[in-house]
């Protein structure tokens, strides 16, 4: 039953726009589906993110229902599409429904877009103090010694120095994007070997060969693994069904929420707790062979 403050519309043209009004006025979910529910007299709506989280409901989601259940895709644009979920619809209402998805998705961008926003901000802020620490503070050490060095100074160690220069700037690199070109095993492999030429510890990596995370899905799954890795850290990678499922044992995030948006951006989802992240994401389709 629609609530007290809910406008009651009958027209398809009038539900559509109604939804619409109401989201771009900043109302929650739950009206926007209420309008939809009572406009088109359906038993009940539900709306789903990419990942299965149920973000909003209206009248009777059971899906034990004897009403026919239609569901159709939520076009998200920076992300796997999420599902709206109707009960009692009629064949004739099927072009209203996907109009209706299409304008959820439309409020839902700005939400998803924002969290990125600050998901990207943070991580560039990260990579700017991190370049101020490392790298530019060693080239501030190896330029006094070219100084020194010209004025009659020690030149090898002023090659040393312009060598340690060197070697803190490709570390930094490797903070910032994966290597190898065969996703994210190739990726922490690399991250590994790197780790021990750093004087640190190598990772007690586990990935199954049908694990598959290319592109923007294997980039993010090396960022986690990259942010979160302490010393003694173990990594398993492994595939679940649809998903790729990614586990840091002795590892912690300063700002999982921010992680969390990305991954929700790719279909997936973070979860963390005390010495571990877990990484969700889709299973990535594996290339063809040539």
């Amino acid at each position: 039953m629609s609530g007290p403050s809910t406008p009651v519309v009958t027209e398809p043209v009038a539900v559509l726009a109604t939804v619409a009004a109401l989201l771009a006025d900043g109302h929650d979910l739950p009206e926007a589906l209420e309008v939809l529910l009572s406009g088109l007299a359906l038993r009940g709506v539900a709306l789903r993110s990419a990942a299965g989280d149920l973000l909003a409901t209206a009248g009777d989601v059971l899906r034990d229902s004897t009403a026919p259940v239609l569901e159709v895709a939520v076009p998200l644009r920076d992300g796997l599409p999420g599902t709206l979920t109707v009960l009692g619809a009629r064949p004739s209402q099927l072009l209203v429904v996907r109009t209706c998805a299409s304008i959820l998705g439309l409020a839902l961008a700005p939400v998803a877009s924002a969290a990125l926003l600050d998901a990207a901000e943070a991580e560039r802020d990260a990579i700017a103090d991190g370049l101020h620490d490392g790298p530019v503070q060693a080239l501030v050490v190896a330029r006094l010694a070219a100084d020194a060095a010209v004025r009659g100074g020690d030149v090898p160690a002023a090659r040393d120095a312009t060598q340690a220069a060197l070697v803190e700037l490709r570390r930094a690199l490797w903070q910032i994007r994966p290597r190898g070109s065969d996703g994210v095993l190739e990726a922490l492999q690399q991250l590994s070997v790197q780790r021990v030429d750093a004087g640190i510890p190598a990772l007690g990596l586990v990935v199954e060969p049908e694990a598959v995370l290319t592109g923007r899905a294997g980039s993010l799954a090396y960022q986690v693994v990259q942010a979160a890795a302490g010393s003694d850290c173990r990594v398993a990678v492994r595939s679940d069904g649809p998903s790729v499922v990614v586990d840091v044992d002795g590892g912690t995030l300063s700002t999982p929420e921010l992680w969390s948006a990305r991954a929700r951006a790719l279909g997936g989802d973070l979860y963390a707790s005390a010495g571990r992240i877990r990484l969700v994401l889709p299973l990535t389709t594996a290339r063809t062979a040539t």
